[in-house]
């Protein structure tokens, strides 16, 4: 029959088919619950199992555990669906080896279209997956290796690079990098030696080599043929004042691997050796010691020639306030920045140094003339006077200069700078941002300094110092509220003016015992007229930033008012505003706030001449402002200073102190003052300072303000 011959020409040819799968591939056939049906031979022989141990046994009987719960989970959601699944499996045989097969399962369905088990066929990629996992390990070994190496060598302080024979770099570390800063992204694998060197060069990272043009091409040019054919270590210059020794070796491999040490810090120090006895370590100008000696060969050089030099010396003016303000950064920048001018201004055959602090010194040699010495100098005091520029700030700052032609009856190089000295001590008392030259008469100027100094010295200790109340009244009725003591002294039958009396004092040192001697005399006499039952109001007194500087000046002062019967709150005590600048800073805060909790109250005196700011005044225990009198005296004018004490008067009442103006000398000022708003006055207008026996007949007859 024709379908009976069909049917058995189909099922022959469906057993060749098995016999070939047979013969290569791997079959089982499970359930719908994974139980195993059948298997054939290549399944019994990879597994290890007989047939009979795996039929009616769960396929997981297979399962090494390698794979995680997901991979299987997957598998059986696609196959359970009726789709095929294909995937790699890793397996184990009976006696715990693993084997890999590449896996192909489809669903086996019945008669009536629904899956009743799985049909899967496999492939041993054992060896494959084998020789696969050798090259995994043997790649992870070689970078495990390599991690390690650059491990190894990222960890050193040295720069290290390893270049190809094709001049490539394949291996560096961070240091290396940060040899080159300006171009360490360039820095990478692949970049050939030569490409780093022209882009080091243009960025300028080599001392001496500018960029490409024909000395630097030929410096490359050498450098390349040294590293491809290495030698001895060599010191290499790069700028920003930085060295690296350099050596160079060729691997057996054909590499040439590098080490870079950094030895700026033994090549600075080698410097510094050297330079340490003669050059100031802030600007790197010649220092004292150095001077002296070029004086010297100068001084002997005169002797033998009829050549004239010069020596001109330098101060500052007012670089301590703008030191206080900014900071000693700030002031350090100054300091550099005017060497640099005065270094760029004078000849190079000439000597720039520093003498320490804001004092300069130069040496002109061969200036021929007195004139040409100060064509020089005026060139010098120009360069200086322009604006500076620090951070943020712009900065005006000015210079007075002392000049000493020599020999002119200097023979050693200390007359020579004792010489200037005094000129540049002219130049000061001539107002500064000036110069002088020195001569004869400034010796005589000299002489007579001292001897005020000495007798200023005598006259404290013998109790010669005498003190003066200008009395202070309210302004809304003109009661009397209160005295200024100040210091009047009288040498050789003429009175010192006060500021030449403290400028005296604050240059020769005696500040301190001056300011001492002022307080004891102070409290004495006010003392002595409360016995008589006069009653002075609130006493004002002047304090040096020197005598606040004292931990111990606020409990002496103290303890001296209670010696003569007197209380803290009976007293103030004023201040300038450079005070608050100076760098004892923390000290004076700290004897302020001694004053403040006894019950002493404080003033800012000539209040907006200084460079306080707000700041300062809430940083200390500030109770009352004083109206400089260089605004005060500006009130009669149309275009006077109104505006500035009007601000002053808002500000201090804004931050609940009172304001004293002094200097008043014309109704009009008091008129204006006192639509101001100003608290207290004091001034010629109302009364001149006043020993105590004047004081006390002003006291007996002055409307008294009841506190």
């Amino acid at each position: 029959m024709p379908e009976v011959e069909v049917a058995q020409g189909a099922i022959a040819e469906l057993r060749s088919y098995r016999w070939a799968l047979d013969q290569q591939s791997i079959v089982g056939v499970t359930d719908r619950r994974g139980t195993i049906t059948y298997v054939n031979d290549l399944f019994c022989k990879i597994t290890g199992y007989r047939a009979d141990e795996l039929l009616g046994s769960k396929h997981s009987l297979l399962n090494s555990g390698h794979h995680p719960r997901d991979f299987f989970r997957d598998m059986w959601r696609t196959i359970s669906s009726g789709k095929g699944w294909h995937g790699e499996i890793c397996n184990r045989t009976k006696d715990g080896r693993l084997y890999w097969v590449d896996t192909t399962i489809v669903p086996k369905f019945n008669a009536d279209g629904k899956i009743e088990g799985y049909v899967s066929v496999r492939y041993d990629i054992t060896q494959r997956k084998l020789a696969e996992q050798a090259l995994v390990e043997e790649n992870e070994r070689r970078l495990r290796a390599e991690l390690l190496l650059r491990d190894i060598i990222e960890t050193l302080p040295n720069g290290v690079s390893a270049f190809d024979e094709s001049g490539r770099l394949v291996l560096f570390n961070s240091a290396f990098r940060e040899c080159y800063p300006s171009i360490a992204s360039e820095i990478q694998e692949g970049a050939s030696f030569r490409d780093i060197l022209v882009q080091a060069a243009e960025k300028g990272e080599f001392a001496n080599i500018s960029g490409l043009d024909p000395k630097g091409l030929e410096w490359i040019e050498a450098r390349v043929a040294s590293h491809q054919s290495p030698g001895r270590p060599f010191i290499q210059e790069l700028s920003g004042d930085r060295w690296l020794k350099v050596h160079e070796r060729r691997s057996s491999a054909g590499y040439v691997v590098g080490v870079r040490t950094d030895v700026t810090d033994l090549k600075r120090a080698e410097r510094h050796v050297k330079l340490q006895a003669e050059t100031d370590p802030l600007t790197g100008l010649a220092n004292r010691r150095l001077l002296i000696d070029q004086l010297t060969n100068a001084i002997m050089s005169r002797r033998r020639s009829d050549r004239t030099n010069a020596l001109v010396m330098i101060d500052l003016d007012g670089f301590k306030p703008i030191n206080d303000a900014l900071g000693h950064d700030a002031g350090d920048v100054l300091l550099v920045e005017v060497a640099r001018r005065i270094r760029q201004t004078v000849r190079k055959a000439d000597l720039v140094s520093r003498l320490g602090g804001d004092e300069y010194a130069v040496l002109l040699m061969d200036v021929l003339s007195e004139a040409n010495a100060e064509r020089i100098v005026r060139k010098l005091l120009a360069a200086i006077s322009e604006p500076y520029r620090i951070g943020r700030q712009t900065i005006r700052i000015s210079a007075s200069f002392g000049v000493a032609l020599f020999p002119k009856g200097a023979t050693t190089p200390l007359d020579v700078m004792k010489h200037a000295d005094i000129a540049l001590y002219k130049a000061k008392q001539d107002g500064r941002s000036t110069w002088a030259v020195y001569g004869g008469a400034m010796r005589k100027q000299v002489k007579r300094r001292n001897a005020m100094t000495r007798a200023l010295q005598k006259a404290i200790e013998k109790d010669e110092i005498r003190v003066a109340f200008q009395p202070q009244l309210r302004v809304t009725d003109l009661a009397h509220s209160g005295v200024e003591a100040l210091v009047r002294w009288n040498s050789a039958g003429k009175w010192v003016s006060p500021p030449d009396l403290i400028a005296l004092a604050e240059e020769s040192g005696l500040i301190v015992p001056l300011g001492d001697a002022i307080l004891e005399n102070a409290f004495r006499t006010v003392s002595a007229m409360k016995e008589k039952g006069l009653w002075l109001g609130k006493v004002s007194v002047n304090l040096a930033a020197a005598q606040l500087r004292d931990p111990v000046f606020a409990k002496r002062f103290l303890d001296t008012l209670s010696r003569h019967g007197l209380a803290a709150r009976e007293f103030a005590v004023e201040i300038t505003e450079d005070v608050m600048l100076d760098r004892a800073v923390d000290t004076i805060r700290a004897t302020l706030n001694t004053f403040a909790e006894a019950g002493v109250r404080i003033g800012l005196d000539d209040f907006g001449t200084g460079y306080g700011s707000l700041a300062h005044l809430q940083r200390f225990p500030i109770s009352f402002l004083k109206i400089d009198r260089s605004f005060v005296s500006e009130l009669d004018k149309p275009d006077g200073n109104a505006a500035i004490a009007g601000s002053i008067v808002s500000l201090a009442h804004s931050l609940n102190m009172w304001v004293v103006a002094e200097g008043i000398e014309s109704q009009s000022q008091f008129d204006r003052l006192r639509a101001m708003g100003a608290d207290y006055v004091q001034g010629f207008l109302f009364a001149k300072p006043m020993f105590e026996k004047e004081t006390a007949a002003y006291l007996s007859n002055a409307p008294r303000w009841a506190a």
